[in-house]
């Protein structure tokens, strides 16, 4: 049986988060992660995720990993990423942030060989259109990504990662929103999440078959 300790994530961390990510991204078909990447490339989506995990780390003061330690084996098993309330970027950070994205060119070569590169950009854009909808940025909180290692699933990891968070969270009385996979919306019921939206794409239109993906909308008020 083990034995689970949580903690703030540490730049030493982020490899073993990245393996968990990799892991959760390409193990079930009802996730939007694994259409959008190929299954045979494994090793190109870790390095791809350690990329995007450790840039979000050093320059995203906002955004805060929590990670699930297997303490019998040393290991990181689950781990959470929640955006922290803020202030809006100022002209001069928008700015900022269009000239590296001139000076950096084109991401999508940067992608794993063989990443649906389209239904990414389109499924991160109606997220972030859903949030703009939504949520208040200055005040809410958002569970942007949880995961668990397979082998792990069904052991409370997440369930263990969504009490630590929201402690915090309800102390302060704010919102939280998260979208979740069809697999993930009940665990969310059970800790006060309420469906407000629905994402829906046809991924026939990506080359990916007939398969229609669900992407659910919630939002939680705080429990005091």
């Amino acid at each position: 049986m083990s034995d689970f300790a949580l903690s703030p994530a540490t730049l030493p961390d982020l490899p073993g988060i990245a393996k968990v990510s990799t892991a959760a991204m390409i193990e079930s078909r009802h996730t939007m992660s694994y259409w959008m990447f190929p299954p045979d490339n494994e090793n190109a989506i870790y390095e791809w995720r350690l990329n995007g995990i450790t840039n979000t780390f050093n320059n995203i003061s906002y955004c805060i990993y929590t990670k699930l330690v297997d303490t019998k084996v040393g290991k990181i098993v689950a781990f959470a990423l929640w955006e922290a309330p803020h202030p809006p970027e100022t002209e001069e950070e928008k700015a900022k942030k269009e000239q590296e994205k001139k000076e950096n060119g084109d991401k999508d070569d940067k992608l794993p060989k063989g990443t649906k590169a389209q239904l990414l950009h389109d499924f991160d854009a109606e997220t972030q259109r859903m949030r703009a909808k939504y949520v208040d940025r200055e005040k809410d909180y958002i569970l942007r990504a949880i995961a668990t290692l397979p082998e792990y699933q069904g052991k409370g990891c997440a369930s263990k990662l969504l009490q630590s968070g929201l402690k915090k969270i309800d102390a302060e009385g704010a919102k939280t929103w998260l979208e979740a996979t069809p697999q993930g919306q009940s665990l969310y019921a059970k800790f006060g999440w309420k469906v407000v939206d629905e994402i829906i794409f046809d991924l026939e239109k990506y080359g990916c078959g007939e398969w229609v993906q669900r992407t659910t909308v919630m939002n939680r008020k705080a429990q005091m």
